[in-house]
């Protein structure tokens, strides 16, 4: 009987050694692009199957490895900041100790297969609130809300779910990729400095630097967007009176260009905007 035993233990470890079948907890990926940064989650998704998973499969006060199988892993691209700290561009796994009330998430920079955590190389500790939501049958990571800088991070199982923000540094990005091609813009690249200086109006960063970059666009050329794009700057650094002047000047440069038609509406609704801060 041992013979037959020993026998079935080696077939099956040569049968596993050649032929894959399907994991119970399948793989899967989340991808979020935010600014420059590329956000991603690798996971395996464990189902309840009826058990009972918070303080039954998952037990309470414990870490745990918030998934199955390979460890669950977050890569960002660029740092980034969770809870108020600086997370290095890297991979990190994701552990996290539930409770009733509260839980524990984890970035550890180890990557190995199920629960092998060694806290001493833990990255980082914050808590967040579990909160009831609809059942989820196999577990679930998402990226359900972004704006220009934040997304939220989702993981739902059972009639649970938690969720963290991730923030970008994103003018940060912005401000040193702008640097490096003003340095490499040739004498008459007028169009990288435009470009630069129509960031900083839209988003009201940068605002004494733009105002060099675009001057240094009209010593090239005295188009009529340049002078729209400086008559925005001039608005949102609050000098009402210079922005009208230079929207005169925007329209007096767009008579003859068969492209201003388009950009007439523009060009009325920020003198609007000027105006009613004049009065």
């Amino acid at each position: 009987m041992k013979k037959i035993l020993s026998i079935l233990i080696l077939a099956s470890s040569i049968i596993y050694g050649q032929l894959e079948l399907p994991r119970l907890s399948p793989k899967a990926e989340v991808y979020q692009r935010i600014g420059y940064t590329d956000i991603s989650i690798e996971y395996s998704r464990p189902s309840v199957k009826g058990r009972k998973i918070w303080g039954g499969l998952v037990p309470y006060d414990k870490v745990w490895r918030t998934g199955a199988n390979e460890s669950t892993r977050i890569k960002f691209t660029t740092d980034v900041i969770i809870n108020g700290q600086t997370v290095p561009a890297g991979i990190y796994s994701i552990f996290t100790i539930p409770s009733h009330n509260e839980w524990t998430v984890i970035l550890n920079k180890k990557l190995g297969w199920g629960l092998d955590y060694d806290p001493e190389l833990d990255l980082m500790r914050f808590k967040v609130k579990p909160e009831k939501t609809d059942f989820t049958e196999r577990l679930l990571f998402l990226i359900p809300e972004i704006s220009d800088s934040v997304c939220t991070v989702e993981m739902r199982w059972e009639n649970l779910k938690i969720s963290f923000d991730i923030t970008i540094k994103l003018n940060e990005e912005v401000y040193k990729r702008i640097k490096e091609a003003l340095a490499k813009a040739g004498s008459d690249d007028w169009q990288v400095y435009l470009v630069a200086a129509r960031y900083a109006a839209e988003n009201g960063v940068f605002l004494d630097e733009a105002g060099e970059w675009i001057e240094k666009a009209l010593s090239i050329t005295k188009n009529f967007y340049t002078y729209l794009i400086k008559a925005k700057l001039l608005y949102r650094q609050g000098k009402f009176a210079e922005a009208l002047d230079t929207l005169e000047l925007c329209r007096e440069a767009g008579r003859n260009n068969d492209d201003y038609p388009g950009y007439v509406y523009e060009v009325d609704l920020l003198e609007k905007r000027i105006r009613e801060k004049l009065n």
